[in-house]
């Protein structure tokens, strides 16, 4: 029961979160949103931040299975297109576990709590960094030389990073398969 109510303010905080911004959603709205008392709140999360953590936490296991499993797909296409075409499920609000796009959630939190000593940076980087390498672990099908396959990584973390920032701030869901074009180019120039 007890770690029914904590799941439910790590699901209440990162709707919220997601939606509105760390700094704009305050512990009342979380509480009342998720009809949880204060004294449970602060029973699992001594702080905002920690609570903030684990919505983090929680986001990055759903976002990494999610796309590790659109990689995984039987779909005989590329791994760069799977990659795009994820995005553009996401980008559609057809990835049911990720629900509504508001952007990169890891992007958004590094845009609030920059710094180098900062602890929700440096998970947003770990994010970042275990998504690059699934990636890289479906590159292998291309088998590509050791520095083609990192220059193709690096572009493909760009295009995709670049296409997340240009889907929200352009509400274009489109922009994932203009990257796609750009991907299988880069793939070409490198094969």
């Amino acid at each position: 029961m007890e770690q029914d109510k904590k799941q439910q303010l790590v699901e209440t905080a990162l709707t919220l979160f997601y939606r509105h911004g760390v700094h704009a959603v305050g512990i009342n709205q979380i509480l009342e949103q998720s009809a949880i008392a204060k004294k449970t709140l602060y029973h699992h999360f001594v702080s905002k931040d920690e609570l903030l953590m684990a919505t983090l936490e929680l986001r990055h296991q759903r976002f990494y299975q999610w796309l590790e499993q659109q990689l995984v797909s039987a779909d005989p296409v590329s791994p760069a297109e799977k990659l795009f075409d994820a995005l553009t499920l996401w980008f559609e609000g057809k990835a049911q576990v990720l629900g509504p796009f508001f952007g990169c959630y890891f992007q958004n939190c590094a845009a609030e709590y920059h710094g180098p000593d900062s602890a929700v940076l440096q998970l947003c980087a770990q994010h970042k960094l275990k998504v690059k390498h699934l990636v890289n672990t479906h590159l292998q099908s291309y088998h590509l030389s050791e520095e083609a396959q990192s220059l193709l990584l690096d572009g493909l973390m760009l295009l995709k990073e670049g296409a997340i920032s240009m889907a929200l701030v352009h509400a274009d869901a489109t922009v994932a398969q203009h990257a796609k074009k750009q991907a299988l180019l880069l793939v070409r120039a490198l094969s």
